[in-house]
């Protein structure tokens, strides 16, 4: 049981969800790096492998499952793969890449490993985006 709180020109859009049992697609790869980034800093995940599995934990790993065309996973890809370990790997390390590249966390690449910076505690504490310490990065040199 939930309560949806919207305006009224989205009301129908709500009702067909809840009455035509349209799935809801995860929006979380668009926060992944984000979501990363926090987890490094809570020391929860400490490398690639790490996030991969933690990622397997997620709503994003079930939709993945369930229509992995939409998240661009072929269904020759889950066929040889149906735990879809590559893909999650893949997008931890897309993920992590892109932190790295804004400061917030060290990434060793030949070790997957993550190390927690300054700037990515400042930023997980504080729910800055990676998108917005990329804008001070540059603006503050």
């Amino acid at each position: 049981e939930g309560i949806i709180l919207t305006a009224h020109s989205e009301l129908q859009f709500y009702l067909s969800l809840m009455n035509q049992q349209l799935p809801i697609e995860s929006q979380f790869v668009k926060k992944l790096p984000d979501m990363l980034n926090a987890e490094v800093v809570l020391g929860t995940v400490s490398s690639v492998r790490e996030a991969a599995s933690w990622l397997g934990y997620t709503y994003l790993y079930v939709r993945m499952l369930r229509n992995p065309a939409l998240y661009g996973v072929s269904i020759d890809a889950l066929n040889e793969e149906p735990t879809l370990l590559k893909r999650r790997l893949d997008l931890v390390h897309t993920a992590a890449s892109l932190l790295d590249k804004h400061n917030l966390i060290k990434y060793d690449r030949k070790s997957g490993s993550f190390q927690e910076t300054t700037l990515g505690r400042v930023a997980s504490h504080y729910y800055v985006s990676h998108d917005s310490i990329n804008v001070f990065n540059e603006n503050l040199k």
